[in-house]
C-alpha cells in the first residue's frame, strides 16, 4: 500500500469519508495526476478524521490483472461475436453478413455486466492512518 497525503472534504455517519489526494513527488509520471484533476476518493476514516483535516492516507495499489478485465476481455468479446455472427449467418443460410452485429451486441453486453459489477463492487480502497500535523498548502 502507497501513502499519501490527502484533505478531507467530507465525513459521513458511517466511518467513511471523501477526501482528496494532494499531488506528490510519486505523482510524476502517472497519467491521472498530471490531468489537473484532483483525485477523490472515499476512504475509512476510523480516526475520526474531520472536515478540512490535512491526512495521511494507505490506498490500495491496482492488481496486476486488472489490464485483462480492461483491455483483452473486450477484445475477445469483438472477436468471438464476429465468428458467432459468421456462424449463425451460415447455420440459417441468409444473405447478411451477422458477424459485425453480434460482434457488437456482445462487446456492449459485457460492457453493460462490467458497468453494473463496478456499481455493486465500488469498494474503498484508502484508509485514513493519521492526522498530518505538518499540514499541505494547496
Amino acid at each position: 500500500m502507497r501513502k499519501e497525503f490527502a484533505l478531507v472534504l467530507e465525513t459521513y455517519t458511517n466511518d467513511i469519508a471523501k477526501v482528496e489526494l494532494q499531488r506528490s513527488s510519486s505523482c510524476d509520471g502517472c497519467t491521472l495526476c498530471s490531468s489537473g484533476k484532483p483525485i477523490v476518493l472515499r476512504a475509512f476514516n476510523n480516526i475520526n478524521a474531520r472536515k478540512g483535516d490535512n491526512v495521511i492516507i494507505e490506498v490500495e495499489e491496482l492488481k496486476k490483472g486488472s489490464n485483462i478485465y480492461i483491455y483483452i476481455l473486450p477484445m475477445i468479446c469483438l472477436i468471438a461475436g464476429y465468428f458467432l455472427g459468421e456462424f449463425i449467418t451460415k447455420f440459417i443460410n441468409i444473405n447478411h453478413n451477422l458477424g459485425p452485429i453480434f460482434s457488437f451486441i456482445l462487446f456492449f453486453i459485457y460492457v453493460i455486466i462490467g458497468m453494473m459489477k463496478l456499481k455493486k463492487n465500488n469498494k474503498i480502497i484508502a484508509k485514513i492512518i493519521s492526522q498530518n500535523k505538518i499540514g499541505l498548502d494547496k
